[in-house]
């Protein structure tokens, strides 16, 4: 069941920096709407597993605002104000796994030698002769 979270506007709230602060309201929902998605196409095995990548880069630049001011002689004139800003941005990346795999094996008692600048896998030669190995050689 999927509840609609009411936005409030935060921008006049002074706000603490932490992992429980409404700054990071939205990169917790996105992340948890991805925990959500991926434990669902595990669970009905359409993938095997899945990675979820948080980024979270944290910068404050100085930023500048113009707001009206009264100069000393009466006059609307633009001042300039400097502050530093967050600029707090959130990458969620999620990698689903499913693996493809095709196998085989061969192995059989041959001997891999290097022969005539190629390697080859030959016959083991036995190391005792038998009397067959001599039927050309004039014996029996």
């Amino acid at each position: 069941m999927d509840l609609i979270r009411e936005k409030t506007d935060i921008s006049k709230k002074v706000l603490e920096i932490d992992i429980d602060s409404p700054i990071f309201e939205d990169m917790l929902e996105n992340l948890n709407r991805e925990i959500l998605r991926v434990v669902e196409k595990v669970y009905e095995e359409e993938f095997e597993a899945g990675e979820i990548t948080v980024k979270l880069a944290l910068t404050i630049p100085t930023s500048y605002k113009d707001y009206p001011a009264k100069n000393e002689f009466g006059e609307m004139v633009n001042k300039t104000f400097s502050f530093r800003k967050p600029h707090f941005e959130h990458k969620i990346t999620t990698n689903l796994k499913k693996q493809f795999k095709q196998e085989g094996l061969y192995t059989e008692e041959k001997e891999v030698v290097f022969k005539d600048g190629k390697f080859v896998a030959m016959p083991i030669q036995e190391p005792q002769t038998s009397l067959f190995d001599n039927k050309n050689q004039g014996g029996m």
